[in-house]
């Protein structure tokens, strides 16, 4: 499962108000065909729009430019243009993975640790789930750059200790998280065309939860429906789109 986030998990008049977290669940014999379909597809961006194949897609970025210095010889539209391309072609490339999205109110929570120790617990416990019901397998995470001792210390926990509500009584019961394999493994997005595409995802959420009305002429807040039947809804039957939220 490869992983990224969107926001960030202060609480202080600076911070963003959302904090998101975003999920690839690929299984391990199908690694290899969705890395091939993806070059081809950079390969194709760079013959429409002159990107280099080398160059990170960074979907804020795309639309706003601030350290990506390749961008600039891309025009705004072009640039949304790569976006929605690569909204489309998700699906396609990736036509047997699972999707799983976090997105939490930064307002909701008074301390930033537990803030982000909920959503990554939230996102633990329903890839878990989903290696256990639908796998039957073990699984790893591969994220892209984060507070890797909290996430470490709290999977670790979870091992031991994972308080499930009951469905049954008042209660909760046990339910230890033993499907993950080994700590969370980091990669730096520039590096992964994988951890790029799950922030194309988890920016798309961003922008369906916060529009902005100077980027609605573009229609970049429905693009995150194109990803409707990849998405894992069973993460939350609460959410039409399987959108954990509390």
């Amino acid at each position: 499962m490869y992983v990224d986030e969107s926001g960030d998990p202060g609480i202080d008049q600076y911070s963003s108000p959302h904090f998101i977290l975003t999920s690839l669940i690929i299984h391990e014999d199908e690694w290899k065909e969705y890395l091939n379909r993806l070059k081809t597809f950079r390969k194709s961006l760079k013959e429409k729009y002159g990107l280099n194949q080398r160059t990170e897609i960074h979907a804020s970025e795309l639309i706003r430019i601030k350290s990506i210095d390749e961008y600039r010889d891309i025009r705004k539209t072009d640039r949304i243009n790569i976006l929605r391309d690569y909204c489309g072609q998700i699906p396609i490339i990736f036509n047997n993975v699972k999707i799983i999205n976090i997105c939490f109110k930064t307002s909701d929570f008074n301390d930033a640790t537990k803030l982000q120790t909920t959503a990554w617990a939230r996102l633990i416990q329903r890839y878990d789930i989903y290696l256990k019901k639908n796998v039957k397998d073990k699984g790893i995470i591969v994220a892209d750059d984060t507070d890797a001792n909290i996430i470490m210390q709290l999977l670790r926990k979870m091992r031991v200790y994972n308080p499930v509500n009951s469905h049954y009584s008042d209660g909760y019961y046990n339910a230890p998280v033993d499907n993950i394999i080994e700590d969370i493994f980091q990669r730096s997005s520039h590096q992964s065309y994988f951890i790029q595409t799950v922030d194309v995802i988890a920016h798309l959420l961003y922008r369906k939860e916060y529009p902005k009305g100077s980027l609605k002429k573009f229609g970049i807040e429905k693009m995150f429906t194109r990803f409707e039947p990849i998405l894992l809804k069973e993460a939350s039957k609460a959410d039409d789109f399987g959108i954990v939220r509390r």
